[in-house]
Parts: C-alpha cells; sequence; structure tokens
C-alpha cells in the first residue's frame, strides 16, 4: 500500500524534481503539495508547484497549497535561476484562490489521521503555522 504524504517544498531546480519523483513513485501517494517561499518568493513558490504539477501530469494529481507570505533576507535565484526554474518560462493555469499551506496541511492530517507523513522540503513556515 502507498504512503500517504504531504509535500512542503519551496520549489526552485532541486524541489521541482524532487516533486517530480515523489509524484510519480508508486511506493507514495501524494495527497497535497504545500508551497513555501525559500528558494523563490511565496508568489513564485505557489505558480512553480502548479507548474511541476501540469508539466509532469501524475497518475493522481494532489491537492495544492499557496504559499504564505514571507519574505527572507536571501533568495536562491543566482542558483535556480530567474522564477526557480532555470529562467525558463512555462504555461500555468493559475488557480485563482488556492488554499493557504497551513490550511491545506491541517485538512489533510485531519482527513486522513495517523495515516498521512509531511515531508518537509523546505522552509518549515506553513508546518508551523499549520501547528499553532
Amino acid at each position: 500500500m502507498a504512503r500517504k504524504v504531504v509535500l512542503v517544498a519551496d520549489p526552485g531546480l532541486d524541489g521541482a524534481l524532487a516533486v517530480t519523483l515523489a509524484m510519480h513513485d508508486p511506493n507514495l501517494e501524494v495527497l497535497g503539495l504545500a508551497a513555501t517561499a525559500g528558494n523563490v518568493t511565496a508568489e513564485e513558490a505557489t505558480r512553480n508547484v502548479q507548474i511541476v504539477v501540469e508539466q509532469t501530469d501524475p497518475p493522481r494529481w494532489p491537492r495544492v497549497g499557496a504559499a504564505l507570505p514571507i519574505l527572507y533576507d536571501v533568495n536562491a535565484v543566482a542558483l535556480h535561476g530567474p522564477g526557480g526554474l532555470g529562467g525558463v518560462e512555462f504555461p500555468c493555469a493559475e488557480l485563482h484562490h488556492p488554499h493557504p499551506a497551513d490550511k491545506l496541511i491541517i485538512d489533510l492530517v485531519r482527513l486522513y489521521p495517523k495515516e498521512v507523513a509531511v515531508v518537509l522540503m523546505g522552509p518549515a513556515t506553513a508546518f508551523a503555522r499549520a501547528l499553532d
């Protein structure tokens, strides 16, 4: 049986690859993909998780959570390029009102008590807010 997970990611190049691999792993059931700022801004992180899902077309599309608005003193644009995905422009059907990442985590953990693991692949801001 596949392990239920919620991924929390700040998708630059590395996060985008990790999310793609997880969504296509038959041993994982990615229920949710919560964006978080870190490598890129909150807006870019939210857009990038949507791009990764749309472009890789996983067998089961996860629910997407929008990154919480937060600014860090540094980012990884020098490493990951403008936008976080190497400066490449991808089409994206952006969600009009995505749920905040912390709410997505709470909803999925409540829906699947003691069944879901939260995998932090970026800053823990959304996860910390979910614990409040």
